[in-house]
Parts: C-alpha cells; structure tokens; sequence
C-alpha cells in the first residue's frame, strides 16, 4: 500500500558525491514535517530520543527508540518529530544496498545498532560512512525487522483529516458524529472510509493509534497509569487490555521485556 509519487520533490544533500554512504543527525530542536519528498538513497529514520512520526503513501508508522524504519530509495515519505527528539538518519546508495527491500521496513534496534548510529553521528550535518562501518550496520540490519505494516490512513481526504488529527494527538476523544459534523459530511461515509480504506473500524482504528502512541512512552519510563491518561484511555484497565489485544502482553510486561513488539 506504500507508494512512489513522482510529482513529490527530491530532497539531495550537498557534498556527498562519490559517498556510498553517510549519516546525518539533526538539530534537537527540528520538528520535522518537511512534506512528502523522496531521495534516490535509501534511507534508515531513527531517533535516540523521543520519537518520529513517518508517513509512506498511506501507511503511517510511529517510531520510539528501540525501532527504525528503512524507506527505499525514491519512496515519497514525510517524518514528523515528538519532541524532545534526536532524529539520526543513514543515507546508502542503491548501488551499495542493492539487496534492501523494495518496500518500508520496520526494525528492531539492537544495543549495538544504536551505539554505533550514535557513534556515526556524533556531530550535526553529514559525515561520511566508510564500508567497513556501513558493512557493520548491515549486518545489524539482517534478520531485524518486526513484522509490521504500519497504520493505513484513509485516502477520503475527510476520514484522512480525521486520522492525521488523532496521529497528531491520539488523547483527542472527539466521537466521529461529532467530526462529521464539523466536516459536514455523513457519520456513516466517515465510518465506510476507516473500514473500507483501512480495514478497521474507526474504534478500533483509533485504539490502535493510542497503544502505538504509548510505545515512546514507554520506553521513557512513563508510569502505566499516566501513560494511559496521556493516549486518552479513562483507566489504566482499558488501556492494558487494549495494549494486550494489540501486542499480547501488558504494557508493563512490553517494558521489561525489551519492545518485543511491533508498532
């Protein structure tokens, strides 16, 4: 469900001819959102802090510390930061990658893969990645990623506007009569377009957006409690059980045990 838009524009970085690859962190406070764009690299989104908002045509993705996402080359793609975020990025030719998978890719981040994509960008702005290096945080990369296809979003652009809202702050509990109201369209087509275009129900399709949300918070350190609270569950119970039905284990138990789980 991913796609390639050819009108979006491509982002190219300066001084990097004749590198096969390179990383680039930016500034802590760039809160991203720079519109959909492509690059012909390439590219692996992770942050060492916080968390990062990727959307790939129509699927949405939500990124805390322990999980990046590999974006093809000339996939049109736009991240978006929770701040306070240390967003790192890794930038390989294709000629280079020639193996990488043709769609997005969630994958886990191992204590290793993070120390070393710090490491590769210790200062701000673009520094090349020898092949050694780059040789090592592919083999990090091999057998790494979590099954997961991320969160579709409606193409209606009334359901979209909808779930860009509830991405945006999933504690926003607004009932969707209330949406179709502003938006001055039927419940009904709203509630069509999340099942028809995402297969879920808008109840179930805000659930999930919450429990994902939950993840960066998690990992933080956040009380359970005050993590539901800030998702927009009125019980720690309705959370876990929502949490569970999603991953298959409670949120504490997600913790502990490393982010097992997909997003």
């Amino acid at each position: 469900m991913t796609a390639t838009v050819a009108a979006v524009p491509r982002d190219v970085h300066p001084g990097v001819d004749g590198l096969p690859a390179w990383t680039c962190r930016f500034p802590a406070e760039e809160p991203g959102g720079w519109g959909l764009h492509d690059h012909a690299e390439h590219q692996l989104v992770w942050t060492a802090t916080g968390a990062a908002r990727v959307l790939t045509g129509r699927q949405s993705w939500l990124l805390p510390p322990s999980r990046a996402l590999l974006v093809p080359g000339g996939t049109a793609h736009d991240v978006v930061l929770v701040l306070p975020a240390a967003l790192h990025c890794l930038y390989v030719r294709p000629a280079a990658w020639p193996d990488a998978a043709p769609v997005p890719v969630q994958v886990a981040v191992s204590p290793l893969l993070r120390e070393l994509l710090v490491f590769l960008a210790a200062a701000e702005g673009v520094q090349p990645l020898a092949g050694e290096a780059l040789a090592l945080v592919r083999h990090e990369l091999d057998g790494a990623a979590v099954p997961d296809d991320g969160l579709a979003v409606p193409a209606d652009p009334r359901a979209r506007a909808v779930a860009a809202r509830l991405l945006a702050d999933p504690a926003d509990g607004t009932p969707l009569r209330s949406w179709a109201r502003r938006l001055r369209v039927g419940e009904s087509t709203l509630r069509r377009s999340f099942v028809d275009e995402t297969g879920l129900p808008f109840t179930e399709w805000r659930s999930r957006a919450r429990v994902r949300a939950a993840l960066p918070l998690l990992e933080r350190g956040v009380p359970v409690a005050a993590v539901a609270r800030r998702v927009g569950y009125s019980s720690a119970t309705g959370f876990a059980a929502a949490f569970r039905r999603r991953y298959g284990m409670p949120p504490g138990a997600w913790r502990s045990a490393g982010q097992p789980g997909g997003a």
